[in-house]
């Protein structure tokens, strides 16, 4: 008898056994009625996957008359238990029928294909009580945001024309929109955890996710909460900061997945900038009172369509500007957008940037004006601190970015 038999029917019997069991256990810590089979039910069904199509090669059409004898089988239970059981589902016989199928994978793949599933399978079948969970949290707007997502993504991006449409040669439209999707793809994971983990379990977990979405609404909301509640001015500069940490790390996955290479320069200094911020704000964290003080936020979902072409508006007008001053003022004029554009918004100038690099723009020039860009947009959340709050949340959060910020400058000015 060939060892890779014995080896794969063990297998088979074992992966078959996990997913069972972990049938069982579902049953009896959620107090339900048996409806299936168990451990051992699931190890023969995962065993008579393997052996039908091992049987196949002796004889064709076994394993395709083995599959519907399944089906059969599997329907039968489920209309059997239906009657039975008050609220059924079809989750145990689906279950059972992948596992058949797991059998049947391992003679014609090695086995770390049906390892590799049989993971999954349990993964999905453990997180019943999470997605119960996430199904009260997430709303219908969210879950159609994530189809405008899927459409933006995977049906728009693909039919643009990837060349400028005017004669000037100043819009790309496939460029263009794939920074709409990236900018608000970041966005809308910082969203989503948000609203999985709710502002409400904290000040922390409030401005570092809510700095993936928006670190300027989160600077505004925690600045205007210090004019009532001044004895939380530590725990208010921790959930500034935690925002303002991200904006070196988005900076720098918008400059990797337009142009890898301009992001060499830039690699160390966003780890020190962001090492010497993050020991700032451990600071914060250990002279402060450490209350789990609840934080409502309101974010505006990143995938509501009126905003993604609002978005490309301002990318493409961000993009047309660059290249014009580039071609008709130089440098300098360069700098200008950079600087203005990053009071307001630091995604569209660096994804602008990177991409006019690979396409003609100076890489030293986009160096320097993606440097004056997060400088520029540093000093605009730091007003606005001034302006919604009070001058003791200002000059903490102010230190914060000459220590995390200025070792950024310093550092990328020494590595260009």
């Amino acid at each position: 008898m060939e060892s890779l038999f014995i080896q794969n029917s063990i297998l088979s019997l074992v992966l078959g056994f996990l997913i069972g069991l972990q049938r069982e256990m579902h049953i009896i810590y959620s107090n339900k009625t048996r409806d299936f089979g168990g451990a051992r039910t699931f190890s023969m069904i995962s065993l008579f996957g393997y052996l039908s199509a091992w049987f196949s090669t002796f004889f064709p059409y076994f394993f395709l008359i083995a599959s519907v004898v399944m089906g059969v089988l599997l329907i039968a239970a489920y209309i059997v238990n239906s009657v039975s059981i008050s609220e059924k589902g079809a989750t145990t016989e689906f279950a059972a029928l992948v596992t058949f199928v797991i059998g049947g994978v391992l003679n014609a793949a090695p086995p770390i294909f049906a390892v590799f599933t049989t993971i999954m399978v349990l993964f999905v079948l453990n997180i019943k009580d999470s997605v119960q969970a996430y199904e009260q949290t997430i709303t219908k707007q969210d879950l159609s945001a994530a189809i405008l997502f899927m459409i933006m993504t995977f049906v728009i991006l693909p039919i643009l024309p990837d060349r400028p449409i005017d004669p000037m040669g100043l819009f790309n439209l496939y460029r263009i929109w794939f920074m709409v999707v990236l900018v608000a793809g970041i966005s809308f994971f910082g969203y989503i955890a948000i609203r999985i983990l709710g502002s409400t379990h904290g000040i922390g977990i409030a401005g570092l996710f809510g700095g993936l979405v928006s670190s300027t609404a989160v600077a505004m909301s925690m600045a205007r909460r210090v004019q009532e509640n001044g004895f939380l001015l530590k725990n208010l500069a921790l959930g500034i900061t935690l925002a303002s940490s991200m904006m070196l790390i988005r900076a720098g996955l918008e400059m990797w997945v337009v142009n890898p290479s301009l992001t060499k320069t830039f690699l160390i200094p966003i780890i020190v900038g962001s090492l010497t911020g993050y020991l700032y704000i451990g600071y914060l964290y250990f002279t402060s009172k450490r209350e789990n003080i609840p934080q409502n936020i309101e974010f505006k979902n990143p995938f509501d369509l009126k905003e993604a072409l609002i978005m490309g508006l301002v990318f493409g007008i961000t993009l047309a500007l660059i290249t014009l001053s580039s071609r008709y003022i130089g440098n300098m004029g360069v700098y200008v957008v950079a600087f203005v554009s990053g009071l307001a918004d630091v995604d569209a100038i660096i994804l602008s940037l990177s991409s006019l690099a690979k396409n003609g723009l100076n890489p030293s020039t986009a160096h320097y004006a993606i440097l004056i860009a997060i400088i520029s947009n540093s000093v605009a959340k730091a007003s606005l601190v001034l302006f919604f709050g009070k001058f003791a949340l200002f000059r903490l959060v102010l230190s914060y970015y000459l220590i995390s910020i200025g070792a950024f400058s310093i550092t990328t000015l020494i590595m260009m």
